[in-house]
């Protein structure tokens, strides 16, 4: 792929990844890789190097997508212990698409797990804020009033129109109560209000998460009033990098008015102090912070 294809491909992850959240995006990125890999038509000399050319390309999403690079590496790695050079283009094709739809399952099962420990979280007569609620926050409501039963409530905060309505879909269906208000409207709620929970799409290894835009406003609310944060995280979204190395996508736009030009700076991602989570809940349960989980 020459560079302007990935940009383009970056560009569409970041809108697809804004709407539908990381640990969708993850999974559909696998199965196009899947896709593409059955219908890829060339040489078995030219399979391999054009499986990593693409690997290496979704490895560096801008932003990362670290759940993706975690899987991705643990591919490459199993594809270079197991293949050999006499291994025919079919057996090859076979081989590389069962690794792929493994690493799919280990994301799922973690998310899943993930979501088992999160309902020991919710109790009756909670009020819960929620900001670009992440697929597992939203199962986590979803389920601990489907399995639990359990009545409480939910302010979601609108981060943007689709994302907003899926949440608020999800929990209509669900049949769980809540109200919907933009985000710079929480001060009106934060009073009723005594959790909130959310996700991320990167813990980095200096202790900060890297969240949608907005989420950082509303955490430092939060902490300021004394409301507990969880975080709810499957252990494949930890980086062994900083905050610095994640390829946060930074964008300038050209701002006109009528007796004024000036240019825009805005970050696809916040960036938020790990410090501020009170609770912080992966697949096996409950960590500390700074706690990189095995």
């Amino acid at each position: 792929m020459i560079n302007k294809n990935n940009q383009t491909m970056y560009k569409l992850l970041r809108e697809l990844g804004n709407v539908h959240g990381i640990a969708t995006m993850t999974i559909l990125s696998l199965n196009s890789f899947i896709k593409s890999i059955r219908q890829l038509q060339c040489s078995r000399k030219e399979t391999l190097p054009l499986y990593f050319e693409l690997a290496n390309a979704l490895k560096n999403c801008q932003p990362n997508i670290i759940p993706l690079m975690h899987l991705l590496e643990q591919f490459e790695n199993e594809m270079q212990e197991s293949l050999t050079p006499d291994m025919d283009l079919e057996t090859l094709r076979q081989k590389t698409i069962e690794s792929l739809q493994k690493k799919i399952e280990l994301f799922q099962s973690n998310a899943a797990r993930v979501t088992e420990k999160g309902l020991n979280y919710i109790n009756d007569k909670d009020v819960i804020i929620v900001h670009a609620a992440s697929s597992v926050v939203t199962t986590i409501l979803v389920q601990a009033k489907k399995k639990l039963n359990r009545c409480f409530n939910v302010i979601i905060l609108e981060h943007n129109p689709e994302r907003t309505r899926q949440t608020v879909r999800a929990l209509r269906d669900a049949d769980i109560e809540h109200i919907v208000t933009p985000a710079h409207n929480l001060s009106h709620y934060i009073e009723g209000a005594n959790k909130m929970f959310v996700g991320a799409l990167t813990i980095t290894s200096d202790q900060k998460i890297v969240a949608p835009t907005g989420t950082a406003g509303t955490v430092s609310l939060c902490h300021l009033n004394k409301i507990c944060v969880h975080l709810f995280t499957n252990s494949l979204h930890y980086s062994h990098r900083d905050s610095t190395h994640q390829k946060i996508y930074q964008e300038q736009e050209e701002t006109h008015s009528a007796n004024m030009n000036f240019n825009m700076t805005t970050y696809s991602h916040d960036l938020v102090d790990l410090e501020l989570m009170d609770h912080i809940i992966t697949e096996t349960g409950e960590i500390q912070k700074g706690t990189y989980p095995v």
